[in-house]
């Protein structure tokens, strides 16, 4: 895209928030740039009332809400869902139009599995943990466990990478111990030792890891891993707060430990919603 575009519409006063893709929307101009970049994951249930909603109230962009609530009433396709909002908005240039229509025709053949999973790992990668993590239950709850193992063992991981991110170690363990007895994946086997040495005492810990008969080689890589996570220096703001926290877990001050993550992300939670405040008045 080269050319500039007259913006439509308002700024909205309050965010839409597009639960697959893990983004809020401020602007029809938002709208069209991410369902752009991320056509390869979209599916159906953008093809919401509320979206209309939005676009008629929030962004006073009547004719377009109309438009696309119409199509929606007439069971059309998302293809013409994104293709009608990119025409009335003048968003792209014809070639450019062509060569998304095309994208959402070859996401069409990706199966539930592979296409809900891109979103989930999308809600992953922009740290939307807990969104992400409803995103994979849906998955799973969707799926049957012999129909693919390898794709289910994946899910299960990418669980158990949300709630270790989210210093939710015990429940992390579990996720990754699910998806190592379905995939003998030595990175798999890893994350599970690396969260499992965070729930449990050095002694515990070693006793367990000698009984079950790991491999030494696969036990000290996930010592030397959180060794190395330790050490580095983490380069945010909230590195201070992480580290005390970490460090509380170290001590066996679980209770204290438990009640300084929750205390934590309600403050972080907070933070974020004054930012999006901030945001909708600039």
């Amino acid at each position: 895209m080269s050319e500039l575009i007259l913006c439509k519409g308002r700024l909205a006063d309050n965010p839409y928030y597009i639960v697959g893709l893990g983004m809020n929307i401020y602007s029809i101009e938002e709208l069209c740039y991410y369902f752009v970049r991320d056509a390869y994951i979209l599916d159906n249930d953008i093809m919401d009332e509320k979206l209309c909603d939005y676009i008629s109230k929030e962004l006073k962009l009547d004719d377009i809400a109309e438009a696309l609530r119409l199509l929606i009433n007439k069971g059309a396709s998302l293809g013409q869902f994104v293709t009608c909002l990119l025409d009335m908005t003048g968003y792209l240039s014809d070639e450019e139009k062509a060569s998304v229509k095309q994208v959402l025709v070859d996401n069409a053949s990706l199966g539930f599995a592979q296409k809900r999973k891109k979103r989930a790992d999308n809600l992953l990668e922009a740290k939307k943990y807990t969104r992400a993590i409803d995103e994979y239950q849906y998955m799973l709850n969707k799926m049957k466990k012999s129909e693919d193992p390898e794709m289910y063992s994946l899910i299960l991981h990418n669980i158990g990478i949300a709630y270790a991110r989210l210093f939710m170690y015990d429940k992390a363990a579990y996720y990754f111990r699910e998806a190592n007895i379905l995939n003998d994946d030595r990175e798999i086997l890893i994350h599970y030792l690396q969260a499992l040495r965070m729930t449990m005492r050095r002694e515990s810990y070693e006793r367990f890891v000698l009984r079950m008969g790991y491999h030494d080689s696969v036990i000290r890589e996930a010592e030397e891993r959180l060794a190395s996570a330790r050490n580095e220096k983490l380069d945010s703001e909230y590195a201070k707060e992480i580290e005390e926290i970490q460090e509380l877990r170290a001590e066996g001050s679980i209770s204290e430990y438990y009640s300084r993550i929750e205390k934590t992300f309600s403050g972080w939670k907070q933070e974020y919603r004054d930012q999006m405040i901030a945001r909708s008045i600039r």
